[in-house]
């Protein structure tokens, strides 16, 4: 039978082979957008493609150069001005993504179904602050693409988030105030936990008897203790009353 082992160089023989065959795909895709640019240097779908395989690569300098050589040759493009906006959208360039998806969403088609569009702007309106107008957009998204997860999943936050703001609201406490009640309840928490912890310190240092070398005071009467053993008396009550002079 084959051990654990001997499955080693298979698996290292296997990542070779994949980086491989990535490098060359890559190697190939860069020589097929050459000649796409030589054959067609006029199409901005050429460039739009392009832009988006350096988008995909994580090369953003280069995608955004294609981008803008596309809206040059065709600037109400509307599938280049999506796509620069969303790469403009993860730059946190937010301004800039803002006016390119609405341009986008103004050029696009009648036919064309423009749920990305409203996505990416309601994704911009969140990173923003700005909540209610991106409840409407993620709204809107999934009229037109209905089961959407991420619109789902950004709606059902938002939504239960507006809830609580709601609540707040109904003691005469607004949404920008949330926040500082937020935390003074943790600085109030943490000035509780601070006082327990002092208290508890204090009363370790009231139980040591600096005259005996910060030992803990123990006075032991051994005769009394048997006696309180067969009694069945607790010797921290005899010492009580004994103090106290109970």
């Amino acid at each position: 039978m084959r051990q654990y082992g001997d499955m080693y160089p298979l698996v290292s023989g296997y990542k070779l082979l994949v980086r491989d065959t990535c490098i060359r795909l890559h190697v190939s895709w860069c020589k097929h957008c050459n000649l796409l640019c030589v054959q067609k240097p006029k199409s901005s779908q050429v460039y739009n493609q392009i832009g988006n395989f350096w988008r995909i690569k994580g090369d953003t300098q280069r995608s955004i150069e294609c981008f803008r050589r596309a809206l040059a040759l065709a600037p109400n493009n509307s599938d280049v001005l999506l796509n620069l906006a969303r790469v403009l959208f993860n730059q946190h360039e937010f301004d800039d993504a803002l006016e390119l998806t609405r341009r986008s969403l103004e050029a696009r088609a009648p036919d064309q179904n423009a749920w990305l569009q409203h996505f990416t702007i309601g994704e911009i309106n969140l990173a923003r602050g700005r909540r209610h107008e991106a409840i409407q957009h993620f709204r809107h998204t999934l009229d037109l693409h209905p089961n959407f997860p991420p619109a789902i999943a950004h709606l059902r936050e938002l939504e239960s988030e507006a809830k609580i703001v709601d609540a707040f609201a109904g003691f005469g406490i607004g949404s920008a105030a949330i926040t500082y009640y937020t935390l003074f309840i943790i600085l109030l928490l943490v000035l509780g936990v601070l006082c327990g912890v002092l208290l508890s310190v204090d009363a370790g240092f009231d139980d040591v008897d600096p005259a005996v070398g910060g030992k803990t005071q123990r006075h032991f009467n051994r005769a009394m203790a048997m006696r309180s053993i067969k009694l069945g008396i607790n010797p921290k009550l005899i010492r009580m009353r004994k103090q106290y002079g109970c």
